[in-house]
């Protein structure tokens, strides 16, 4: 069988397991996925979607080549969808431990955890694509895989968190794993199509 060329796209991200798992999804595809250190605006909005479009504009006037951004956001029912778009830097400022003090007490502990693939090329935006994951909210920390509010994430239809999942478990239904996925899909049909 014939070495499959693959095309090199380059995901704009300082976090490298955010990369390890986009790369994990690309594996068996025609991509051949590297990190570019450069940054978009964020702009703040609740969507983590019109979070990382703009933050794609930003980069597509400074890189020609193809790129990838992704955003994501945990949205908790009875916080009103907080963190959201803010995840990282709660994640950074009152923890995981923090989420469970603001919910514990709370009856409704569903949530959903939402990504936003953007990708563009020579200059601009090409499509998006949106991954979200439903599920629960722990009220312990559970596992020590994955990184940021991975260990109080019960997917539904599961009864363990997606920090105690191996990472081929976790990709096979995580948002990040959902929004890659179909965008594995769309960009292998425009390669075959090049």
């Amino acid at each position: 069988m014939p070495e499959l060329t693959k095309s090199t796209i380059y995901l704009a991200t300082n976090n490298m397991n955010k990369f390890e798992e986009i790369r994990n999804v690309l594996e068996n595809s025609k991509i051949n996925l590297r990190v570019i250190n450069i940054k978009g605006n964020e702009i703040q909005a609740f969507s983590v979607l019109s979070i990382a479009r703009q933050s794609a504009l930003n980069i597509a006037e400074k890189f020609e080549g193809a790129f990838l951004v992704e955003d994501s956001g945990l949205y908790i029912d009875s916080l009103y969808g907080f963190p959201g778009p803010y995840s990282s830097f709660v994640y950074k400022t009152i923890g995981v431990g923090g989420i469970i003090r603001l919910i514990r007490d709370r009856e409704n502990k569903n949530a959903e955890f939402h990504s936003a693939l953007i990708y563009g090329e020579n200059g601009k935006i090409i499509k998006n694509f949106v991954g979200i994951t439903e599920g629960t909210i722990s009220t312990s920390i559970k596992g020590v895989k994955g990184f940021g509010f991975d260990p109080i994430f019960i997917p539904t239809g599961y009864n363990k968190t997606f920090a105690e999942m191996t990472t081929m478990e976790k990709n096979k239904i995580s948002h990040r794993a959902k929004s890659t996925g179909v965008f594995a899909q769309w960009i292998t049909k425009k390669l075959d199509n090049t």
